[in-house]
This record gives structure tokens, sequence and C-alpha cells, in this order.
């Protein structure tokens, strides 16, 4: 079972609407995502995914760079995974119905990155359009993974 944990490329200051939900891709954001897309491109092209994308703006752009080279699965975007808390994450993990080998969580700050930490049991800061890759060679769902179960396999940050 593997986890990919993606955040969200760079976001605008302010919305054309003011909410924070509605924040798109900066242009330099939409570049980071090209840049993890690529990344992709090369290593997943045989995986089939299970897609969890939060229904802000920002993270569904950032899902609409890279979807033509995932092959998907199914696709959920929830907008209960906007700015979602790590226990949040990790409670929708488990209680997950899609078991499926590979998943792809596309989200914010600071859950992903505090999701990241609890699952490999070190400090991971995911920066904006960060990916890191967790391997779970013991589980056999989702609500096995916990604490310190994880291995991290992979980690991508854009270069600036």
């Amino acid at each position: 079972m593997r986890l990919y944990l993606l955040r969200h490329g760079e976001a605008e200051n302010q919305s054309p609407t003011g909410k924070d939900f509605d924040k798109d891709l900066t242009e330099h954001g939409r570049e980071q995502v090209e840049r993890i897309k690529k990344r992709l491109m090369n290593d997943v092209t045989d995986v089939e995914f299970s897609v969890f994308c939060s229904g802000a703006k920002r993270t569904q752009s950032t899902w609409e760079i890279i979807a033509p080279v995932v092959n998907v699965i199914s696709l959920d975007i929830l907008d209960e995974l906007y700015l979602a808390d790590q226990t949040h994450l990790l409670n929708f993990l488990w209680n997950n119905p899609n078991q499926t080998n590979s998943i792809l969580l596309i989200g914010h700050n600071n859950g992903l990155s505090d999701l990241a930490s609890y699952l490999l049991d070190e400090q991971i800061v995911l920066p904006t359009s960060g990916l890191v890759i967790i391997d779970f060679p013991e589980a056999k769902q989702l609500s096995d993974i916990g604490l310190g179960t994880g291995v991290k396999v992979g980690k991508c940050f854009p270069v600036e």
C-alpha cells in the first residue's frame, strides 16, 4: 500500500471573492505543479490511483494540471478535506471504503505535513507543491496505518 501526499502549488494572496477557499494558483504555483507532473510522468505511468482532493480551488487546479499523467480508478473532490488537520485526514483514510494500493491525497498544510510526520515518525514539512511518497509494507488496508508504520520511498519538492 502506498500513499502519495501532495500539497497544492503556491496560491494567490487573495481570491476575487475574498474567501480563502476560492484562492487559485499563481503562475509560479502552476509552474511548481508542472515540475511535479513531470516527476509523476516518469514514476507512476503503470500505477492506478484512488485520488482524493480538497474542494478548494487551488487543490482542484493542482489536480487539473497533473491529471493527464495519473491513471485514475476513482476521484473524489471533497470539501471536508479543505484545511483538514492530521487527525481528520487519518480518520478519513482509516474509514475510507476505497481500499486501493495507491492513494493520492491532494490537500493543504499543516494537515499534510503533520500526517506525513506522524506516519513516518520524523519531521516532514511539505512546501507548496511538495510531494512525499510513503509505503506501508505491513498494511493490508488503510486502517492498518499509524504512527511510524510508513517508510518514505520518495519525496519531491519543486526546485525554485
